[in-house]
């Protein structure tokens, strides 16, 4: 199955298989649009983008007939709604969608999901907090074309805010962080969704442009922490007992480290969006960047929420302004069917020309010397295949033996570069070491607040992590003893001091590729052969009866 996240300027598509709720990745690739093919959302040019979309999956050799979209648009509707309780699921979708077309305006030309966020008591009546989406019917019929040139199933398109709801859903420990903000950052658009008892509770999608920040270099800085104040602001006045504690951050996270420190002001833990154990295959890319295309592989959960547009549609009987596409591809195939009916009664006088050479041929394959032949024939492939077989699993285990992360001393020695804040305070001490399920664990201690993000910026700097996850750090008083590090030629954090104790996760990019250890390999050879050569070349000395050489 093929996963598509689709916004104005980016397709991120996955290919993989969902199971029992679990996602298994097998290869991912990104396609750059050009500014305007598509706009809000709307595909400008649907035969461009099913081109577009073909070239790039038969050059990823990605093909499949089966796909799922999350699609992002600032014309979609987000809306908290009250609805009271229904006896089922297409009578509450009935009057969600009479309360939007009341409240909002909206009507047939709007593709209408929704989530249920819990419930609510007004005036001494039990309700529905709903949480619903309006999409322009325009949108998702473009994609329904697309896909149908494509020759591709399209088994649902659903928001984005709600295909990353799985991630969210399927990650034990974001439940922990209740109640959370989760941003996606572009250098397009932003989108905030906020996360209370696990259940995503209200969205905003806001497109972003340098001009509205007096075109400065670190716009989107600016964009991300002015909505998330506003964002919190608002979750506040909704919620004062229980306000945002944590803002977790997927996309493009260069400016990580700097909202982190300026969200600790507030007295708020930031970290990146975490891998849930249900996904696997993610190692050859950025999973931050493919989260939104992940997640809408995930099935939703029907007792709670309708957020399949194509489902939803078909139910409002608008599905067949989808298939009316498919009309004229099914007309081309009638008209194609006649013409070839004129050719029928020509082929089968031929073919019972033909009947007569296929008798004798079939009894020549069924005579015992022709069936001994094929038998040994048979048993060769056979051999050849497992030979074949056993051959790729020896480079397969040979490759990942040479591409094996190492994680040395010199490269923590690098990550501790700085090893002194301002105030000549350690940044951090390396207190433990693990390498837990793929990945790194390291474990520290600090004496000054500061130090977990100047060691988490120089750990970006190294430029061969990925994955760093970072939920923030506990402030403790070394009462006993004094803390040591694990390496024994560093300093150590007397007792009694303060200590910021912190862990940090991350996925080591492997030392080289397979294309790199053999190109190393090759140019090794060649410049031990050159040398060999000029040796020879020059020389000019004569062995003495001991063996040793003298100069002539």
């Amino acid at each position: 199955m093929l996963s598509f996240d689709i916004t104005d300027r980016h397709i991120r598509i996955v290919k993989g298989s969902e199971s029992h709720g679990k996602v298994r990745l097998n290869s991912a690739t990104t396609i750059d649009l050009k500014e305007g093919v598509i706009v809000n959302g709307h595909v400008k040019d649907i035969p461009q983008m099913a081109t577009i979309i073909s070239d790039e999956l038969k050059g990823r050799k990605m093909q499949d007939s089966e796909a799922v979209v999350s699609i992002s648009s600032n014309l979609i509707i987000f809306r908290e709604l009250h609805i009271p309780k229904a006896k089922g699921q297409q009578q509450l979708l009935t009057m969600v969608q009479n309360q939007m077309q009341h409240t909002m305006g909206v009507g047939d030309d709007y593709s209408i999901s929704y989530t249920i966020a819990g419930e609510i008591e007004e005036d001494g009546t039990k309700a529905l907090r709903i949480l619903a989406t309006a999409c322009p019917f325009e949108v998702v019929k473009a994609f329904r074309k697309v896909f149908s040139m494509l020759s591709i199933n399209l088994r649902s398109v659903a928001v984005a805010c709600n295909t990353i709801s799985r991630i969210v859903y399927s990650d034990k420990k974001m439940a922990m962080k209740m109640p959370l903000l989760l941003v996606q950052i572009d250098s397009n658009f932003l989108s905030l969704n906020l996360f209370e008892n696990n259940t995503l509770v209200f969205s905003r999608f806001t497109s972003i442009d340098a001009a509205d920040y007096d075109n400065a270099d670190d716009y989107v800085f600016e964009a991300v922490n002015e909505n998330i104040f506003r964002m919190i602001q608002f979750q506040r006045a909704q919620n004062s007992e229980e306000p945002i504690q944590n803002v977790v951050f997927y996309g493009e996270t260069t400016e990580y480290i700097r909202l982190t420190k300026e969200l600790e002001k507030q007295d708020i833990t930031t970290s990146l969006l975490g891998i849930p154990a249900s996904v696997g295959g993610y190692e050859n890319f950025d999973f931050q960047n493919y989260a939104n295309a992940i997640g809408a592989m995930f099935k939703s959960n029907r007792d709670i929420e309708r957020i399949n547009l194509l489902e939803i549609d078909a139910s409002s009987g608008k599905a067949e302004a989808g298939a009316s596409f498919a009309v004229g591809w099914i007309g081309s195939a009638l008209l194609s069917a006649l013409i070839i009916g004129g050719f029928y009664v020509f082929f089968m006088i031929r073919i019972d020309q033909m009947n007569g050479q296929i008798a004798e041929i079939d009894n020549w394959i069924a005579s015992p010397e022709t069936t001994s032949k094929i038998t040994l024939v048979d048993e060769a492939k056979a051999r050849a295949d497992k030979i074949a077989k056993y051959n790729t699993e020896i480079l397969t285990a040979s490759d990942n033996y040479i591409t094996k992360p190492k994680l040395t001393w010199e490269v923590v020695e690098n990550i501790l570069a700085n090893e002194t804040g301002p105030d000549n305070e350690l940044d951090a001490l390396v207190t433990g070491l693990a390498f837990v399920d793929g990945a790194w664990e390291i474990k520290c201690s600090s004496e000054d607040s500061y130090g977990p993000s100047r060691f988490i910026g120089n750990m970006i700097e190294q430029d061969i992590f990925r994955e760093i996850t970072y939920d923030g750090y506990e402030r403790e008083t070394a009462e006993a003893e004094a803390i040591t590090a694990v390496d024994p030629d560093a300093p150590e954090i007397s007792a009694g001091e303060p200590t910021y104790n912190f862990s940090v996760t991350f996925i080591q990019e492997p030392n080289l590729t397979p294309a790199e250890v053999k190109a190393a390999e090759e140019a090794a050879a060649a410049e031990a052969e050159a040398a060999e050569a000029a040796g020879g070349a020059g020389d000019t000395g004569t062995e003495n009866a001991d063996g040793g050489e003298v100069t002539a």
